[in-house]
């Protein structure tokens, strides 16, 4: 690692906490002044220091021997809570037994608090948001209209009612679980959580039947933490699987909405496909495009509700390989309406621990900026099938091992969509931490 590198990655760690101040090479020592008046030294540690990488030196603890850091990761930890930078993000959460991507049969100790990873035949789940006055109750309607979706839930976050064959209509507020034969009618209060599994404990009695779940949000909903509950919770996660989020965008009022509302943007930013609304109405806004595709570049846009739906036959999940593939390899760091969307690229393999470090840091350092990662990532151990990873926030699932790669050339490609990231901060995480490994094993 290059001293241009390590000053790189410190400038941009230094603006993730909050930290104003300056750093700057003096010889072989990277100074870091922060304008509280807090000095640091980091500096490569010698031959008797071994196994350490690096030295922290704190100038107001004259006398004290130097912090020993023996990974970048380690140094980034001591730093930060050397200069003061906040609290370190939120515990990492994985939904797998291993955090790094394992072959078949082979495991690593856990990294973070984890949970199981779910099972073989786990039901499908879809999340539908967008803003208020969308289109979201329209579209279910239709999509509950295909007898291809016989058999499917629905979750709603406020009282409704649509008929149905078959079908269930819950609300996990206020939840009313309704057959459209009238044969069950109840009221029922609980998380979404709860009434997941409420869900599924009724399918297991036989009292209801369903291949499949969709979400709808409310026009005023964070996607987040439901995209957290089903990665996260144990008990959900044996039970089900995220199938993706789709997000309808209103193309009359979107431009407004958008510009006003944190909620509507950060629809956007978690979407793996959106839907845009009301097209018959008005043509959507080539602004309208722009900001849609600079705020997440890697979301297939769609206009017409037949798309949609086939898309959901089809899966999203599906899709967003393709996305990754096709569409993120090349793009810049793109900004529109307070997110900004980052694309890392890596041509070298990357070590299964490097992978586990590097999503830990990411979640330790980066916290409620990121929203959102995903990407197709080139595993040293397994470099004929590429690892599917998506996180949200400090929550990730377990990465999916793909049979091979869809196209090209084996490589890293990931999408990071957060507020004011550093652009080139995930790619210089990654290599300091891959450069880490490496030199670890070059030494055992």
């Amino acid at each position: 690692m290059t001293q241009a590198d390590l000053r790189g990655l410190i400038v941009d760690c230094l603006s993730l906490w909050g930290v104003w101040g300056r750093c700057a090479w003096s010889g072989e020592a990277l100074e870091v002044r922060t304008v509280s008046g807090i000095q640091v030294r980091i500096r490569p540690a010698c031959e008797a220091e071994r196994p350490a990488r690096w030295m922290l030196e704190t100038m107001a603890s004259a006398g004290r021997p130097p912090r020993p850091a023996a990974s970048i990761v380690g140094l980034l930890g001591a730093l930060r809570k050397a200069l003061g930078g906040g609290a370190a993000g939120p515990s990492l959460k994985v939904g797998a037994p291993a955090m790094a991507p394992q072959p078949p049969g082979e495991r690593a100790a856990p990294v973070g608090r984890v949970a199981p990873a779910p099972m073989a035949g786990t039901t499908p789940v879809l999340v539908v948001t967008g803003f208020l006055g969308s289109g979201k109750t329209t579209f279910i309607r239709k999509v509950l209209s295909d007898p291809r979706f016989a058999h499917t839930a629905v979750i709603v976050n406020e009282f409704g009612e649509i008929g149905l064959d078959h079908d269930i209509l819950a609300s996990s507020s206020d939840a009313l679980i309704r057959l459209s034969t009238g044969c069950l009618c109840c009221a029922v209060r609980s998380d979404l959580i709860d009434t997941l599994l409420d869900l599924d404990a009724r399918r297991s009695h036989g009292e209801i039947e369903f291949d499949r779940i969709i979400i709808e949000t409310s026009g005023l909903a964070d996607p987040v933490p439901i995209l957290q509950a089903l990665m996260s919770d144990p008990a959900v996660a044996a039970r089900f699987s995220l199938e993706g989020v789709l997000t309808l965008v209103d193309a009359v009022h979107a431009p407004s909405a958008l510009a006003d509302h944190v909620e509507a943007r950060r629809q956007v930013a978690m979407a793996d496909r959106i839907l845009l609304t009301k097209t018959d109405l008005v043509p959507a806004p080539a602004g309208l495009l722009n900001d849609l595709h600079a705020a997440n570049p890697s979301a297939d846009t769609v206009s017409r509700h037949e798309e949609a739906i086939s898309g959901l036959l089809a899966g999203i999940a599906s899709a967003r390989v393709r996305q990754i593939e096709t569409g993120l390899a090349d793009q810049a760091a793109q900004h529109s309406a307070g997110y900004d969307s980052i694309a890392l690229t890596h041509a070298a393999p990357t070590p299964a621990i490097a992978l586990a470090l590097f999503l830990q840091a990411l979640a330790d350092h980066a916290g409620d900026r990121l929203l959102r990662v995903k990407g197709l990532v080139f595993i040293a151990e397994m470099p004929e099938r590429p690892a599917l990873v998506h996180g949200v926030q400090h929550v990730f699932s377990p990465p999916e091992w793909l049979e091979a790669w869809p196209s090209g050339a084996p490589r890293t490609r990931m999408m990071f969509i957060g507020a004011s990231l550093p652009p080139r901060w995930p790619a210089r995480l990654l290599e300091a931490i891959c450069a880490d490994v490496r030199a670890a094993a070059e030494i055992t």
